[in-house]
Parts: C-alpha cells; structure tokens; sequence
C-alpha cells in the first residue's frame, strides 16, 4: 500500500482536478501506464455535522483482457479519510474490505461509477478539515485518485429543543436546527443527536432559508415532530418526522403559501392587467376631453359668426 506524504498532500491539493465524463472529478489520465483509472467527485466542499456525503466514484480497466479487482482478501476499492492536522495521518475509514463490491470483474475498457455515501464509509463526526482518495487495488497495488479537501461544519445554531421518551426516560434527543450556505444561498439544517449514548441520526437538509422569521419547532408526546420555516418571501416550508425510540424519519415535506401576502402575489400576477385598464381609461379619458374641447370651440364660433 503506498504512503504519501504530507508534502505530497499538499502539492495534490494544489494540483489542477480533471473531469471525467463530466461527473467524475480526478481521473487518472496516464491509461498507458496504469492498469486502472480511477476518480471521485463530491457535491460541495462543505457538510454539515452528520450530513450524508454522497460521492461518486469511477473505475475504469485500461487493459485489453478481464480485470478483477478485489481477489481473495484483497478489497476492490477503499477510501482514505483523515484530519487535516493529523500528523500520524490515521485512516478514519471504517471497512478494512472496502467500499466497492468484491470480486469486482471488469471488461476491457469497462468503466464502472458507483453512487456511495462516504459517511457510512468514513468516521466523520467531528468538526474540522478532511483529506480523501480513493482508490482501486490491482495485484495488491493501489491506483489512487487525487487528494480532496472537504470541511465537517457545526453550522451556525438558530433553534433548539429536546424529545423526552416516557417508555425510555434515560434517553434524550436533541434537535439542533442550523443554518449554512450552500450554491450561495442559506439552507436550514436539521441535526438530530441522543444523549447519554451520542447516537447521531442523519442530518436532513430543510430547504433553502430566509431569516426573517424565526422558524418554529413543534415537539409532540407521540413523536411527531414539525418544523415550519420561511423559505422565500412568499412560502414558508413545513417538514414533519417521525422521532421513535430506534428511528427517526422524515415523513413529509410541502410549501405553503404566506396568507399574509398571498393577496400582494395576486395582485402582483394581475399587474399587467391593472396597467391595461388603467391606460385605457386614460386614452377614453383624454378623448372625452378633446371631443368636449372641439364641442366648446364650435359653439364659440357659432356665437361669433350667427
């Protein structure tokens, strides 16, 4: 297994990314060399705590004969995740068999993409700044991908509240809704976290966020829990989960229309029609005015010339 150095770390990260068939980032292009290409792209740089990362990855056989990766006690393909300010660089992964199916049988200049979540595949729990490759094992070699830089955020906090269980009264989850940028616009996070254990469920993404209004935070006895948010200036977001024991799950997501300015969005649709009427009523306005205007002057004349 090769070791690379920080060094090496460093200069990967400054070096260009390539695009492989447009989804898949870092792709090895030496195909003469290496018995395999491989690549990964990740969504954005940045996750909230307990944030599914969803990656994709590439292998690709180079060779004109049958490949198979991951024989005997070989892995297939495995990720490499550590801290930034790790200088032993321990690897954070969580699978000593991999991340990809074993044996994996390719073609000659077959290109397989898997669709994977580096979250189960890595211990990311902890704020701070991540290294990750992946990479394909071929004859006991690994072909890694190059090094990518991603950042585990706690998001900025703006509502809190608790669960109590009545059949579990040691337990105690904790709702944390967060507000991050993302695609520069403010997204609404839902971290969900049970004491004394430290059980993380998934953090769910709410939708994009506008705060102007605080978002509300509805805790019921039988588990149901909702939240409401202002997305736009127009429509509010309401999500409810079901929070059991074992489980929480997200059951619904809907926009709801603001009635406090549906009216103004009526109007605003009615706008051109407003304009037309109200320039019509100009024009028959002005021609009244000329048509009496014309009656005034021929009466005048009238009276000057019996």
């Amino acid at each position: 297994m090769r070791i690379v150095s920080c060094l090496a770390v460093l200069l990967a990260l400054a070096a260009p990314v390539t695009l492989h068939a447009q989804r898949i980032a870092g792709a090895q292009e030496n195909r003469q060399l290496n018995p395999v290409s491989v690549g990964f792209s990740l969504e954005t740089g940045s996750y909230v705590i307990g944030e599914d990362i969803k990656v994709s990855v590439l292998v690709r056989n180079n060779t004109p004969g049958t490949l198979t990766l991951g024989r005997g006690d070989l892995p297939s393909g495995v990720f490499e995740v550590c801290r930034a300010n790790d200088p032993q660089r321990r690897n954070l992964a969580r699978d000593p068999n991999g991340c990809l199916p074993r044996p994996l049988v390719l073609k000659p200049n077959e290109e397989r993409v898997f669709d994977l979540n580096l979250t189960l595949a890595a211990d990311l729990t902890r704020q701070g700044k991540y290294f990750v490759t992946f990479g394909a094992i071929v004859h006991g070699i690994r072909y890694e991908t190059q090094v990518k830089a991603i950042e585990i955020v706690p998001g900025g906090v703006v509502l809190e509240g608790t669960q109590l269980f009545a059949k579990d009264p040691g337990r105690q989850r904790h709702f944390t809704l967060v507000r991050w940028p993302r695609d520069h616009i403010d997204r609404l996070f839902l971290r969900v976290e049970d004491t004394p254990d430290g059980r993380f469920f998934p953090t769910v993404m709410l939708g994009a966020y506008l705060p102007i209004v605080k978002p509300k935070l509805n805790i019921a006895p039988n588990g149901e829990i909702i939240v409401l948010h202002r997305a736009t200036p127009d429509y509010y977001v309401r999500n409810v989960f079901w929070s059991l024991p074992n489980e929480f799950i997200r059951r619904a997501s809907q926009n709801i229309l603001d009635p406090a300015t549906a009216d103004t969005a009526r109007l605003r649709g009615m706008q051109g029609d407003l304009d037309a009427i109200i320039q019509k009523n100009e024009e028959q306005r002005k021609a009244d005015h000329d048509k009496i205007e014309r009656i005034k002057a021929s009466q005048k004349q009238h009276r000057a010339n019996p």
